[in-house]
């Protein structure tokens, strides 16, 4: 496969000359830009997204970075919801010819370094984030050198407008509602884990819901999982070995909410009749699960589109006014799943 450097050799000219060219430079004469185009022609020589940019100091490439609070055997498990998100940067990025690359690391000491690594050597143009933590070490380094990176989630102030999120809390506050609209009386809750930042946003909303409907909180039905599906079955048992269990589960992911249903067919007991599931994500297994799981829908593989778009007119210093800071609406999507408990 030819190089720039192939291109310069044929046509007799320096691997800047080269550059400038393939940049558009108005510095090049017009025959010496005729040899050189005669050269890449000849030599079928496909220039490399690195010598496209060595006169805009540009990779052309964007990252993401999925950092993992807690491990589940030393392994980063697969998340639906993380594929679905991915997707949608990668239909943006593709027909944007930008790369994209990806790294899953466990939060801490080495996710820094890679932070640090990445942006010191400038290996890629800016970075998506995502699962904000209270006082994020991430967002601290990437503000204070001044790095571009856009967040799906939001900031502890909702200072700027490089991010994008969805309003959870009115989510969770709409499938309260509508549990109770179903008789549904002692409502458990199987949470986000404490470090993210949603997790508090959540909460308020779970709040408010039962707030609204005049019932009270049960400590005994709140259990702390980490969006996988072992939580969602250690939670269910847990809630199931109450003295007074619950007749529904609010599941803070789809991932969780499946593995609430396993362990309420693990007992001999009917999801949807003898205990009603709520999700949150709307991932496609969703609708394929036995029985289809009720769950709140949140459009991630727009999204992931819009954060790409968002980046990149960031990293161009574009306005970013009508896109960024945007506070968008889940949607409950009504399955099988869910039942009155009468």
């Amino acid at each position: 496969m030819p190089t720039i450097r192939d291109v310069a050799r044929h046509a007799q000219v320096s691997v800047g000359t080269v550059s400038n060219v393939l940049n558009g430079s108005s510095l090049v004469k017009e025959e010496t830009r005729q040899r050189v185009l005669a050269a890449i022609e000849a030599l079928d020589y496909h220039p490399t997204a690195a010598a496209r940019s060595l006169s805009t100091q540009r990779t052309n490439t964007i990252g993401m970075i999925r950092s993992e609070i807690r491990l589940q055997g030393n392994l980063i498990e697969t998340d639906p919801m993380v594929l679905d998100l991915i997707d949608g940067i990668t239909s943006e990025a593709i027909s944007s010819s930008i790369g994209l690359t990806f790294w899953a690391i466990p939060a801490g000491e080495r996710e820094m370094n890679l932070y640090k690594r990445l942006v010191t050597s400038r290996q890629i143009d800016g970075l998506i984030l995502f699962a904000l933590r209270e006082k994020d070490p991430r967002v601290a380094y990437l503000q204070e050198q001044d790095f571009p990176f856009v967040v799906f989630g939001r900031f502890e102030t909702e200072a700027g407008n490089n991010w994008i999120d969805v309003d959870g809390a009115a989510g969770i506050e709409a499938a309260v509602k509508y549990l109770v609209d179903l008789g549904h009386e002692r409502i458990a809750y199987l949470s986000p884990p404490h470090e993210q930042y949603l997790a508090r946003l959540r909460w308020h909303g779970f709040v408010k819901g039962m707030q609204d409907a005049n019932l009270p909180i049960d400590r005994a039905l709140i259990y702390e999982g980490d969006f996988n599906e072992k939580s969602g079955q250690l939670g269910t048992h847990y809630f199931l070995d109450q003295s007074n269990p619950p007749t529904a589960i609010f599941c803070n992911n789809d991932r969780m909410a499946f593995g609430a249903m396993r362990a309420i067919q693990a007992r001999g007991l009917v999801v949807g009749q003898d205990v009603s599931v709520i999700g949150f994500d709307d991932v496609p297994l969703a609708r394929y699960s036995n029985p289809p799981l009720t769950t709140i829908s949140q459009p991630i593989h727009e999204i992931g589109k819009a954060l790409f778009t968002l980046l990149i007119k960031l990293i161009n210093q574009e306005p970013i006014d009508v896109l960024g800071g945007k506070l968008l609406k889940p949607e409950l999507i009504v399955r099988q799943s869910t039942a009155s408990p009468y």
